[in-house]
């Protein structure tokens, strides 16, 4: 290969690349959001055209917000119930209360530390990979902003309220709710384990003589 037909190669490929560059800058665009700590924060400014890793993060974290519960507590609510239905012995008292707990998660307003690993998700510092979500400095970030602003003021900074406009639902003190909100969730763990578990010695009262 000549020298000539080597470099005209070599700036052939500096061009598609330089191209492919461009068009993902074009497609990802990012804008500041807000400040928090003395920190800024920023995200896409288009939050339905994600990077992929970050934008299945948030999908499913949107999917989680929607139900009022995440993954973990629905793994853990099907390990009661299938702990429930291998018994000895089917006891409805306990699929009753089981089957309660979930109308209890149907009829939160919002489960704000899901609303919180969104935001997590969806807003990036400069330290971080825009493209890339990461789960652990996820809830470092939450950690800051808990220590840096109240819950409502967080959450009713202008691009929170765009991200979760349901958020105008929660009635009351945001700083109470998301009290009652962690305490909510405490309870409903641990009340899934008990329920499922066969070892409690609590009489129930058993669907069969």
């Amino acid at each position: 290969m000549g020298l000539i037909q080597l470099i005209k190669e070599c700036a052939e490929t500096w061009r598609i690349e330089r191209d492919k560059r461009r068009k993902q800058k074009e497609q990802y665009r990012i804008e500041y959001a807000f400040t928090s700590g003395g920190r800024k924060y920023y995200c896409y400014e288009d939050i339905t055209n994600l990077p992929l890793q970050r934008g299945r993060a948030a999908l499913a974290c949107f999917n989680e917000i929607e139900m009022r519960c995440s993954r973990e507590f629905l793994v853990r609510f099907t390990e009661a119930m299938d702990e429930v239905l291998q018994s000895n012995r089917i006891d409805i008292y306990r699929i009753n209360m089981l089957n309660g707990l979930l109308k209890d998660r149907l009829s939160l307003t919002a489960d704000l530390e899901l609303c919180y690993r969104l935001a997590a998700i969806v807003y990036f510092d400069e330290t971080e990979n825009p493209a890339v979500y990461e789960p652990e400095y996820g809830a470092k970030k939450i950690e800051r902003w808990r220590k840096d602003m109240k819950v409502s003021d967080f959450f009713m900074q202008k691009p929170l309220k765009e991200l979760m406009p349901f958020l105008k639902n929660v009635v009351g003190d945001f700083d109470a709710f998301f009290l009652l909100n962690q305490e909510l969730n405490k309870t409903h763990s641990t009340l899934t384990r008990l329920i499922g578990s066969t070892k409690d010695k609590t009489p129930m009262m058993s669907g069969k003589k």
